[in-house]
């Protein structure tokens, strides 16, 4: 469910730069009603969208989901995961769903060293190592440390990176 929510991410990002070229408080309102109306309609489900700022905040049932353009590491990221500081971090979509928490970083200006680097600092950290595939192209990894789980995907030619932080809850 939260994945259709991701998805529908695209359209709110879409209809709020629509948004941006007017005035800002009724056109911040007329989006927030036309995404709940949108998501409503793909989920099934009620939803409330909370836009202020250029943040989206979208809560239903199962979850919430928070989408900022900001450059702080989120004040709220687990404690256990290091802080990846190998380029410049451009926004951070972070939500709850079923009670377990999820963070997605994007970053730019990623060197082509970063996978290797991280993968170090999250073994330094206690992490064990799940997969990881350093390659030409860019690289990719998975490292688990009790409940809490980190992905990292790696492009070399656009310098580009996204981290994920999840609960990973053991079965």
């Amino acid at each position: 469910m939260l994945n259709r929510i991701l998805v529908c991410l695209a359209l709110v990002v879409a209809i709020v730069f629509f948004a941006g070229c007017g005035k800002k408080q009724a056109d911040e309102k007329l989006a927030e009603r036309m995404t709940e109306e949108m998501l409503e309609q793909a989920t099934g489900q009620k939803a409330d969208v909370d836009m202020k700022d250029g943040d989206i905040t979208i809560r239903t049932e199962e979850g919430e989901v928070k989408m900022q353009e900001t450059s702080q590491w989120p004040s709220d990221m687990f404690d256990a995961v290091p802080r990846f500081e190998h380029g410049e971090l451009e926004r951070v979509t972070s939500g709850t769903q079923n009670g377990l928490r999820k963070f997605n970083l994007w970053y730019k200006d990623v060197p082509d060293d970063a996978s290797d680097k991280y993968l170090e600092q999250l073994k330094a950290a206690g992490f064990a190592s799940q997969f990881a595939s350093m390659g030409q192209q860019g690289g990719m990894l998975s490292a688990q440390k009790g409940d809490v789980a980190v992905q990292f995907m790696h492009g070399k030619e656009d310098k580009t990176g996204v981290l994920i932080a999840y609960e990973a809850p053991a079965e």
